[in-house]
């Protein structure tokens, strides 16, 4: 039980440091030890750079999906959004839904599924690269495209960006994607 403790507490750290040595991750390091703490969702989302979104232990379980893109994020590459980003839950996934005029556009957290688990249902899946993380880019048919970015074998976030039929929807969903990902454990 011991060399257990000592082996997840060594792995664990490894990872910190790998994770603290990339210098891909905007913002200051807080431990995450102090999750009861509210903090104003507001003020996350309205700031020019999110605070780290992600846990020391590379895992997406506890983190707000409104946190890996801000407001002014999306408006850079969508234009103004009517209201603020506000949480959604569709399925097992857990979501930021963001309302620019004409567009929607998600941001989902999905712990219980990777890349694997993207299907076509209709559309063409193309395998791309986002930043240093593998991800699948799925045009639906009704003007919908979907970038999934893989985190790990059962885990992804999912940037969903349907503009309507009349406008392709994949180069500002990868454009979305590539503000996202650096974020990403």
């Amino acid at each position: 039980m011991n060399s257990r403790i000592v082996l997840t507490s060594l792995a664990a750290a490894a990872l910190v440091a790998m994770t603290a040595c990339t210098g891909l991750t905007p913002g200051d390091p807080k431990p995450t030890a102090d999750t009861g703490n509210p903090t104003s969702s507001e003020d996350t989302r309205s700031s020019t750079s999110s605070p780290t979104s992600t846990n020391a232990s590379g895992s997406l379980t506890n983190a707000d999906p409104c946190s890996l893109l801000t407001r002014g994020e999306a408006e850079q590459v969508l234009g103004s959004l009517k209201e603020e980003p506000k949480p959604q839950k569709i399925g097992s996934s857990r979501g930021c839904e963001f309302a620019p005029n004409r567009v929607y556009l998600s941001v989902g957290i999905r712990t219980d599924v990777g890349l694997a688990g993207v299907q076509a249902t209709g559309g063409e899946i193309k395998d791309i690269k986002v930043g240093s993380h593998q991800a699948k880019q799925l045009l639906g048919a009704g003007g919908s495209c979907i970038v999934a970015i893989g985190v790990t074998s059962s885990s992804r976030v999912d940037i969903t960006l349907n503009a309507g039929a009349s406008t392709d929807p994949c180069p500002p969903a990868l454009k979305i994607a590539e503000l996202v990902e650096p974020k990403l454990p």
